[in-house]
């Protein structure tokens, strides 16, 4: 061990510490995250061109759904890679925490609306689909509610200790 190891740390060092890992895990979990949308964006697709071959509104709908991925990916990426950067203290403050509430609201809103479409969305995709989707969305909440108080107890530790 070397003698910087040994330094007994100040209470707040170590709550800052617990809250810089937490934005490494939290980001780490928003990176996967966007690989999830980019998985079930194919699954919606593929469900809308089963069921609305031929339809003359499926070309805006797919337009709309590939639109809304891109979105939802490039978003969850961005997160997640700007909190991991600020957890190992590479990052730049950069207003990510703002679109971490955005996430952590739409994902309220996306649980809601699943919940309440679960049973049609049984019928359609089966049991596995919908459950899996439910509670990756309720993962993405969490993680986007930890990522969020992570950031701003950081902000405030930081600011308090002199080294924001």
């Amino acid at each position: 061990m070397t003698k910087d190891e040994l330094t007994i740390q100040s209470p707040e060092d170590v709550r800052l510490q617990k809250y810089k890992s937490s934005l490494i895990a939290s980001g780490g979990a928003m990176v996967l995250f966007s690989l999830w949308t980019v998985l079930r964006s194919i699954v919606e697709i593929n469900a809308e061109l089963s069921t609305r071959a031929g339809s003359e509104a499926l070309k805006p709908l797919l337009a709309g759904m590939v639109t809304m991925g891109i979105v939802d990916l490039v978003l969850k990426l961005y997160v997640g890679l700007s909190a991991r950067k600020e957890g190992i203290g590479r990052g730049k403050k950069r207003p990510y925490r703002v679109l971490g509430i955005i996430i952590a609201v739409l994902s309220i809103i996306w649980v809601v609306y699943m919940l309440i479409l679960f049973p049609a969305a049984l019928k359609l995709y089966g049991l596995i689909y919908p459950t899996v989707t439910l509670a990756v969305e309720a993962t993405v909440l969490y993680a986007a509610l930890d990522l969020v108080v992570s950031a701003t107890k950081v902000k405030q530790l930081e600011k308090e200790m002199g080294r924001a």
